[in-house]
């Protein structure tokens, strides 16, 4: 993305709380490009940003705290469609109550959640 569709998404993803602005998003933008976690290059008289490997594996590295952004705002932040971030978020809400709750229970919570979750392998595939 370029530094106003970063914006644009920045707005998409956490309005009406949040509206960013040249000010702040550029300086983040260079920030993160300093650190190695992003590079720009020239595309159409714009500079177009992505992960480089190393920002990757930051990410990989921050499941957790991304799913307890996700949790406080709402927002979704993983674009893909692989289950880590929504097991990472599911954790990050239910671990606090380590020690709170009987395990007992959870597990047969959990047990039957993953039936379920089970049960959806293919039903996907129909409905397209």
């Amino acid at each position: 993305m370029h530094g106003y569709q970063l914006m644009a998404e920045l707005a998409r993803l956490f309005a009406p709380a949040y509206r960013p602005s040249p000010g702040t998003v550029y300086p983040a933008v260079d920030a993160l490009e300093a650190e190695g976690l992003i590079a720009g290059a020239n595309h159409d008289l714009r500079t177009v940003y992505g992960l480089t490997d190393i920002g990757r594996r930051a990410l990989e590295d921050r499941f957790e705290m991304l799913a307890e952004i996700e949790l406080r705002t709402g927002a979704r932040l993983s674009p893909d469609h692989s289950l880590e971030p929504l097991i990472a978020r599911f954790r990050a809400r239910v671990v606090p109550l380590s020690g709170r709750i009987d395990a007992e229970a959870v597990a047969a919570v959990l047990d039957r959640a993953a039936d379920e979750i089970e049960s959806l392998d293919g039903q996907q595939i129909e409905e397209a």
